[in-house]
């Protein structure tokens, strides 16, 4: 122990009288150390505590797929599950819960609520009990028994004031009475982004529905039982059903995962795990520059590590002294790390709008904790060895009589140390390209997903969405007639030039598209169980003159379509080209849902413009537009093209609709840029990260270059002075100095630009709105990187040429 102090102290000591080599070391760890623990806090928000309860390890969700449509996780059919819930032997009980937006009234304005439709049992196969009151019982699954009502802690605190006598008052959801029974605790928020919970009662008919999938299973696994033994069983039980019922099971897989993973989407996952890539990169170039720091330091110290030798230390004696300064160093690195990183998560959290965070699994967790103190720590003790070891190991292979027979400023380098040195800068900028072309091809896609829809002129549209309780506008002509006087009072208003309504804007619901199976008259599907499927939109016939959607074909839908004429639609041209290639589509007919359903058959009487709905496909998704007067719908996005602030004619907008239903409250109320810019803003986020971790790696590099380039001027000295007295000149000096630094960062280069393309390739997926050989990426960033690096070793190529020869041949 006192042989450590001693080493600490010494290490502190040097570190001290080396203080220009100790603040830019520490200041390179302390970036590198500093992105890894924000990263490191972030991925431990996103993939270990995604779920509010314990012992997720053993709940599983079991999900729909259909790879051939990129279907990674869907709902299963209630007859489905029912199934499950009565074979299934790997769980010890199983569960499930439904989607439910709801209008909340009763007590105050009203307000649109996400509720979840919930098993008797769902709190208890997740461990979680009501703070206040209690959960459900199992005979309010029952139809007509089901209007209890389960507030989460923040719609209590907010809409009813953290009222301690809340339990047992009532509350009208969308029109009906239900009594609350109690009040979740804090954080509790599964699913996300819930606020209360009704029971799931499930009537005769939907028992036995295996067509429309709308349930999703939750199963507690028994505690001798794997995830990988449950599915395996339940992967028997799917094909069993399968062969029973081929024509709703056809194409359809069974997904069994844990209920942590399931909680993140696999894009959260997949960025996070790029972006834990990332700053391992910087982490890694940092440790080179310290490296190179440290080689420069200690070949100063030649002659007293000889002395030490001479003495009697042993080579390791010597390492370890080095390594403790390296980590000390780190530790330094470290501490000033911690800083930015807490700096960084509260930049992260700062920026991310509310609507979104509600949103996505683990946000509220994100901090500093214990764990991310210990990880700081274990990554300050690694990146002390990995900066530390080569210099150590190099320098301590010390020849004693040699050494100590050097006279002047010491020994130079030996070749070993040189070659190693050079690697250390060519790996800084082959990694610091691999940065920089990942992260201009994420800016460039987040840019290019921004802009998209700006034919649409977004920032002077206002967007909501409102939602008719099946139980007041059970009839058509009801929601007809709703539509009918709110688009009327809407149009009217000072300052809107258009009112529209549509089923969804483009880039709604976080950017994805809910597409419908449709038939096509006189096509048939070449595989049982094949679905064509498309967007559907239930539109007013201005909505493509709002959104200046051109018209290729055909008519558009008009005025004179109406619930008594013929059922007509309007195709995308994207639809056209995919179901009707080689004909011509127009006076085809086509229908929502399968071929037996009941709904009406359709005219296709027009092709417009496909709009790109959805940033999460790469293409525009086939759609189909029908007029809200031949099918009324219960939810609709109201749609105003304005002359002015958008956000201005909120007030307004809202006293219009309550004038037609005072019970109905308008949600997502945003211009439609800002719809847009929330959808992507998770793409924002790592752009940006990434964007700042490549200029991070662009600077690391060319300190590097720097340090190197500066050391073998100090070092050739007396060289560049023999050269000067032969009669160089000073270009020829400069060429000298130039021609090494451009040499390692074309080495570099030629490394990193192959790798940079291995990168892009495996972020195609990822990529939505460019090319993965993207011109930009990899033309005009390894400029940039090259011409940085050619001004790092200018600076000491301009050193170089002012070299005394007489000065400098006096040490010879």
């Amino acid at each position: 122990m006192h042989t450590i102090w001693q080493d600490v102290r010494y290490g502190a000591r040097m570190l001290w009288k080396h203080r220009l080599a100790t603040i830019v070391c520490t200041a390179a760890l302390a970036l590198g150390i500093g992105a890894n623990t924000a990263m490191f806090s972030v991925a431990e928000a996103f993939l270990l505590h995604s779920v509010p309860f314990e012992n997720p390890d053993r709940i599983a969700a079991l999900v729909n797929v259909r790879p051939e449509q990129n279907i990674d996780r869907n709902a299963v059919a209630p007859a489905t599950y029912l199934e499950w819930q009565a074979q299934a032997k790997s769980f010890e009980q199983m569960a499930a819960y439904e989607w439910d937006e709801v209008n909340l009234t009763g007590n105050r304005e009203p307000e649109k609520v996400q509720g979840f439709d919930v098993t008797a049992n769902f709190f208890g196969l997740l461990g979680v009990q009501p703070k206040m009151g209690r959960a459900f019982l199992p005979e309010e699954e029952q139809p007509g028994k089901e209007q209890e009502i389960i507030l989460s802690y923040g719609l209590w605190e907010r809409r009813f004031a953290s009222d301690p006598n809340i339990l047992n008052k009532t509350v009208k959801v969308d029109g009906k009475v239900f009594t609350i029974v109690g009040v979740m605790d804090k954080g509790f928020d599964f699913p996300m982004p819930v606020e209360a919970w009704m029971p799931l009662a499930l009537d005769v008919k939907q028992r036995a529905e295996r067509n429309s999938r709308y349930v999703w299973p939750l199963g507690k696994l028994k505690s001798e039982i794997s995830l990988k033994q449950a599915t395996a069983e339940m992967s028997g039980l799917v094909q069993r059903q399968a062969e029973a019922y081929p024509d709703s099971s056809k194409g359809w897989q069974l997904r069994v995962m844990p209920v942590r993973e399931f909680a993140t989407s696999d894009l959260t996952r997949q960025y996070t795990l790029l972006l834990m890539g990332a700053v391992g990169f910087v982490l890694l170039i940092a440790c080179a520059d310290v490296a190179n720091v440290q080689f420069a330091r200690v070949s100063g110290r030649q002659r007293e590590l000889a002395v030490r030798a001479a003495m009697g230390a042993s080579r390791a004696r010597i390492v370890w002294q080095l390594l403790t300064e390296s980590i000390l160093l780190a530790l330094l690195g470290s501490t000033a790390g911690l800083l930015f990183a807490q700096w960084d998560i509260t930049l992260i959290l700062a920026h991310m709008p509310a609507d979104v965070a509600k949103f996505v699994a683990g946000w509220k967790t994100i901090s500093l904790d214990a764990n991310a103190f210990l990880f700081t720590l274990a990554v300050a003790l690694v990146s002390g060895i990995l900066a530390g070891i080569a210099p150590a190991l190099l320098t301590s292979r010390t020849n004693v009589s040699e050494t100590l027979k050097e006279s002047g400023r010491g020994s130079s380098a030996g070749r070993a140390r040189h070659r190693l040195r050079n690697a250390l800068v060519v790996a800084e900028i082959s990694l610091s390209l691999v940065l920089l072309v990942g992260a201009g091809l994420l800016v460039k896609n987040f840019t290019a997903l921004i802009s998209v829809n700006e034919k649409y002129h977004p920032k002077s549209i206002l967007t909501m969405n409102v939602s008719l309780p099946e139980l007041q506008y059970k009839a058509k002509p009801g929601r007809l007639a709703f539509h009918e006087q709110v688009l009327q009072r809407l149009s009217t208003l000072p300052n809107v030039q258009s009112a529209a309504m549509v089923t969804y804007v483009p880039y709604s619901d976080g950017g994805g598209a809910s597409t419908r199976a449709f038939t096509v008259e006189g096509h048939t599907l070449k595989d049982r169980g094949e679905l064509n499927t498309a967007i559907v939109q239930t539109i007013s016939p201005n909505y493509f003159g709002l959104m200046q959607i051109a018209l290729r074909e055909g008519r558009e839908l008009g005025e004179m379509d109406a619930d008594s004429t013929l059922p007509v639609a309007v195709i995308s041209k994207s639809l056209a080209r995919r179901y009707f290639s080689g004909e011509n589509p127009l006076g085809k007919k086509l229908k929502i849902g399968q071929g037996d359903d009941s709904s009406p058959w359709l005219t296709i009487v027009g092709i417009v413009e496909d709009v790109h709905y959805s940033w999460i496909s790469k293409e525009d998704i086939p759609t189909i537009y029908r007029t809200f007067r031949q099918s009324p719908p219960y939810y609709v996005s109201l749609v105003l093209r304005t002359g002015g602030d958008p956000l201005s004619l909120v007030p307004a907008v809202r006293s219009q609709v309550a004038a037609v239903d005072p019970e109905l409250s308008l949600f997502n109320v945003k211009p439609l840029d800002t719809v847009i810019s929330d959808s992507i803003v998770g793409i924002g986020y790592v752009a940006v990260m990434m964007g700042v971790l490549g200029i991070i790696a662009l600077v690391l590099a060319s300190v590097g270059v720097y340090g190197l380039m500066s050391y073998a001027v100090s070092e050739r000295t007396n060289e560049i002075g023999i050269r000067m007295a032969m009669g160089a000149t000073a270009k020829d000096i400069q060429r000298l100095v130039m021609g090494k630094g451009a040499l390692l960062t074309l080495i570099g280069m030629g490394i990193g630009l192959p790798l940079a393309f291995v990168l892009a390739n495996a972020l195609s997926s990822l990529l939505f709105g460019v090319e993965v050989a993207d011109p930009v990426a990899f033309i005009i960033l390894p400029v940039v990187l090259a011409a940085v690096a050619t001004l790092a070793s200018y600076l000491p190529a301009r050193r170089a040429v002012r070299v005394d020869p007489i000065t400098a041949l006096r040490y010879e």
